[in-house]
């Protein structure tokens, strides 16, 4: 009788070191996943603030719109990248442009974008000229500045094409970060030593009362030089 219970014993030890082994493997199957998971996702956060003397300006109460141009291929030696339908006409090998050419095609994209109404997300930024897009599928994005707040009117800046993932020293980056350059508007000059407070040009040393001294006694001079004409000669009027 002893004998026929310990050897029922050994398959529930069986079962239960199968039970613990598939526990384990479920746990280790469930990381990977979300490791593969995460890794199909990023995100994109714009730092907006302007450099001036003495500190940084922060440009808060923005709008900016996103739109993704190209999906991302990534293996374990490359990422390509394969541009949507809707955007065929501005196809090129991402990869290997210029900055000055990405520009120029981010600048035309954007303006194809706003016409169409193509953007899939907005945000806008917040008291310290933040912004973040999330949950963004890999690929090749498009992001400009769709409304601006009546204090930022002054400073201009072009759209972006930023690749997610990025690249930085041969690392991956799923969460990029980006700060888009700012400039002047072309209609405002600011505290130039060379332009007055309203605009104008300043005096460069030839002051105006001298000028006025010398126009006055020019017409004194031409009005006593006629005077002196009208006059007789006496000399001839006894001859006469």
């Amino acid at each position: 009788m002893a004998k026929t219970m310990r050897t029922e014993r050994k398959p529930n030890k069986l079962l239960s070191a199968a039970w613990i082994i598939s526990v384990i493997v479920s746990v280790m199957l469930s990381c990977v996943l979300s490791v593969t998971a995460a890794e199909e996702h990023g995100s994109l956060t714009l730092r907006c603030v302007f450099s001036v003397e003495g500190g940084k300006r922060i440009l808060s109460g923005d709008e900016y719109s996103l739109v993704k141009i190209s999906d991302a291929l990534i293996t374990e030696s490359s990422v390509s990248y394969r541009t949507l339908r809707q955007f065929e006409d501005y196809d090129c090998d991402w990869k290997v442009q210029p900055a000055s050419i990405m520009n120029a095609k981010a600048k035309a994209l954007a303006f194809f974008c706003e016409k169409e109404h193509l953007y899939t997300s907005t945000a806008v930024t917040d008291k310290n000229g933040e912004l973040r897009f999330d949950e963004l599928d890999l690929g090749l994005y498009l992001v400009a500045r769709t409304r601006t707040d009546p204090a930022n009117e002054d400073l201009i800046t072009d759209p972006l094409l930023v690749f997610i993932p990025g690249i930085v020293n041969g690392e991956v980056i799923y969460d990029v970060v980006s700060t888009p350059k700012f400039s002047y508007s072309s209609q405002v000059i600011p505290d130039d030593p060379k332009t007055s407070s309203d605009g104008s040009l300043p005096q460069t040393g030839q002051l105006m009362w001298p000028v006025t001294v010398l126009a006055v006694l020019g017409c004194f001079l031409i009005l006593g030089g006629s005077l002196l004409l009208r006059k007789e000669d006496p000399g001839e009027k006894k001859a006469c």
